[in-house]
């Protein structure tokens, strides 16, 4: 077998040995071989030997098959490529090449059916390594997938733009916000999308002020409508894409609204807290005011009249602070129950009784079995019935009579009180267990509407319920259930 090729030409080419002789001898980068029409190696140049760690004594003889992976070898490469060559005259491939030390690289050739000086076929290859190349593909491509994955997962919705503002990338919580299935690169503009929520255009100009000052900018606030038919704030920022395209920015939209909602709701509740402590804080004043110049004129009458108001205005701010440290410690999580058994007749007497100390003119009236062994924190249940009772009586409009009626089955014991008082309409009623609530035609009684809130997180602790039933000028019947064995 020569070591060095026969004078051969590519079939119907009229390529001169000359020409191939310099690409068999001088090449670095090309590696060539060739091999009869049966695929038997009968010659490679030394680009070859270099490149894949061969001496030609170990290849020349041998089948081309023996360069393929034992993979490509099951799936019969090596023979389809041979046969294709003898079929067209040329193949090509583009897969692994087995070294001498068993490595694998990663090659591209192409095959061509030549005939040598005397007429006889055979097959020339030529084969270029491409192993970095494709290790740099497999790297980018997975860097990629690893971006493609961090977008994926991420909640704010991302999108790049373009300098005339169209959609160059999104992801999916982008697609999902701008109310389309398909938000087609180079198709969807972005202007579009927000000039209905941009008033006066600020954040467009941003945007194209970005682009042509390649500078970014923040916490810009935009309320849009989602998908859902709801609203939405978001905290959007841009920053130029540098590293890719200088007239492209990469916006990031944040949604706030739970943020939003929740300083709204601390200044609400900061606004409230005050403006109901100033009532007995300013009787508390003016009683003291008064009491000094019943001190100076030796009033004794009018003195401890002052004092007894004093001590009424006391009990209200006690109450009313004692009320939102309950709320506040309950709405963080603190709320922790000492159950145990108890009688629940027992537990609604007293109650009761608690309530009559205040409101002897009332008429509590029980109905029901009460007789009944439950598990519960007796404390915290005594308090959501006094509770109950206490707005029974509060809001009874001048009736002295107020129902607590007990009933029970095999899973729950239900609790009602009903009174025939002022009641209150179907708008309000669903928001009547909410902090801070209180419904229109009681805002001149006392309260800071947060008692009802706290028998709805007492009695949810319990794994129960709470309701209302109620109807304006008629009266309201307040419930809660709790499970009979905790």
């Amino acid at each position: 077998m020569p070591d060095k090729p026969s004078n051969m030409n590519a079939k119907g080419s009229g390529v001169t040995s000359n020409y191939f002789d310099t690409l068999f001898n001088n090449a670095r980068q090309n590696t060539v071989l060739i091999m009869d029409s049966n695929g038997v190696i009968t010659s490679v140049n030394d680009a070859f030997c270099l490149c894949f760690g061969y001496e030609r004594k170990d290849i020349l003889g041998k089948n081309i098959a023996v360069l393929f992976t034992e993979e490509d070898q099951k799936k019969g490469c090596p023979q389809r490529e041979i046969e294709l060559v003898k079929q067209s005259g040329r193949s090509s491939d583009n897969n692994y090449l087995v070294n001498r030390d068993s490595t694998v690289t990663w090659v591209s050739g192409e095959s061509l059916l030549v005939s040598n000086e005397n007429g006889e076929p055979a097959i020339l290859k030529v084969i270029q390594n491409i192993h970095q190349q494709k290790e740099s593909e497999y790297a980018l491509r997975a860097l990629n997938d690893f971006n493609e994955d961090i977008l994926r997962s991420i909640d704010d919705a991302v999108v790049v733009l373009d300098d005339r503002l169209k959609l160059v990338k999104a992801n999916n919580a982008f697609i999902k916000l701008v109310h389309q299935d398909k938000a087609e690169p180079g198709s969807f503009v972005f202007t579009d999308f927000i000039k209905p929520f941009d008033a006066y255009d600020e954040l467009l100009e941003s945007i194209k002020k970005a682009i042509i000052n390649k500078s970014g900018f923040s916490n810009r606030q935009i309320e849009i409508d989602i998908n859902s038919g709801g609203k939405r704030i978001f905290d959007v920022g841009c920053t130029p894409m540098q590293s890719l395209n200088s007239d492209q920015v990469l916006l990031v939209l944040h949604d706030i609204t739970v943020h939003k909602q929740l300083e709204k709701e601390r200044e609400d509740i900061i606004g409230f807290v005050a403006h109901e402590l100033r009532n007995p804080l300013a009787n508390l004043v003016l009683c003291n005011e008064i009491m000094s110049d019943a001190l100076k004129n030796n009033n004794r009458e009018e003195l401890k009249e002052m004092l007894e108001r004093n001590q009424s205005n006391v009990k209200r701010l006690n109450k009313m602070i004692a009320e939102l440290y309950e709320a506040t410690r309950i709405n963080s999580g603190y709320m922790q129950l000492e159950i145990a058994p108890l009688n629940f007749g027992d537990m609604i007497t007293e109650a009761i009784d608690t309530v009559k100390v205040l409101q002897p003119a009332y008429n509590i009236i029980v109905k029901g079995k009460t007789d009944l062994q439950v598990r519960g924190d007796r404390y915290r249940l005594i308090q959501v019935i006094t509770n109950y009772l206490s707005n029974g009586i509060k809001y009874s409009n001048g009736k002295t009579d107020v129902i607590l009626a007990v009933e029970h089955n095999d899973r729950e014991v239900t609790v009602s009180v009903k009174d025939e008082g002022l009641g209150i309409s179907q708008e309000q009623l669903p928001h009547i267990f909410e902090r801070f609530f209180r419904a229109e035609r009681t805002r001149n009684i006392e309260g800071i509407g947060l008692g009802l809130y706290l028998c709805r997180q007492i009695i949810h602790a319990h794994k129960g319920q709470v309701w209302a039933e109620s109807e304006e000028g008629k009266g309201s019947t307040f419930y809660f259930s709790i499970p009979n064995n905790l």
